[in-house]
């Protein structure tokens, strides 16, 4: 399973740019073609350059698992034209708190919610996803989709997260949690990985210790 250091426009934070499943990549629109390769290679998937409401900041309005993409009603019907051209499944979810990617950690077993969602909006995440929603945070803090990244085989957490929130995590999303930084130690993990089963994009500013620990959750080689 590759892992990539890689950066988007000049920057390492790849995570708030991009986003992948176990499907597809979206970057930014203009990314180049190098780039979409380099992102092809690392995940083992189809990799677009599509924006989403007018901005760069994919991973930040964009969530979903292998059942779904979930964008926020901002996306223009361009984007969403764009995107299920691809052959996604696509999800509009009408929250008045658009960055998606922010609220939701999910992988193709579960996902896990900022608690101040409504009722209807998780529902809405469940039936898109295919897989239960439970409210969730880390440490305390209920932006959960920004203080964490999930794929199939692990979670990286931010490092303020405590014991009984990381067993709920990871008995939501049915894998386990282990806790790290990116990009010579930030503390969002979300922020500077995209990852799926098959490998990893990470951001370029990274450091060997970081790479170990989250080739340890991730089992990459």
């Amino acid at each position: 399973m590759p892992v990539i250091l890689s950066d988007i426009f000049g920057d390492p934070n790849v995570g708030i740019f991009s986003f992948a499943n176990e499907k597809i990549a979206i970057l930014p629109a203009g990314t180049s073609e190098g780039k979409l390769a380099r992102f092809k290679e690392a995940l083992g998937i189809e990799a677009y350059g599509i924006g989403i409401a007018d901005s760069r900041l994919v991973g930040i309005y964009l969530s979903g698992n292998s059942n779904s993409i979930l964008l926020p009603y901002i996306a223009t019907e361009e984007e969403i034209s764009k995107l299920r051209s691809t052959g996604a499944r696509v999800t509009i979810i009408e929250e008045k708190r658009t960055a998606l990617g922010n609220i939701i950690l999910c992988n193709d077993h579960g996902a896990v919610v900022d608690p101040r969602l409504k009722p209807r909006t998780v529902s809405a995440i469940e039936e898109a996803l295919k897989v239960p929603a439970k409210p969730g945070t880390i440490g305390g803090l209920p932006q959960i989709g920004s203080l964490a990244t999930a794929s199939n085989k692990g979670v990286l957490a931010n490092p303020i997260i405590d014991e009984s929130e990381k067993k709920h995590i990871s008995e939501v999303l049915g894998v386990p949690v282990s806790v790290g930084t990116v990009n010579s130690g930030v503390p969002y993990p979300r922020s500077g990985i995209v990852v799926n089963s098959r490998g990893a994009v990470v951001g370029s500013h990274t450091l060997g210790a970081e790479l170990l620990a989250l080739s340890s959750v991730f089992q990459t080689d």
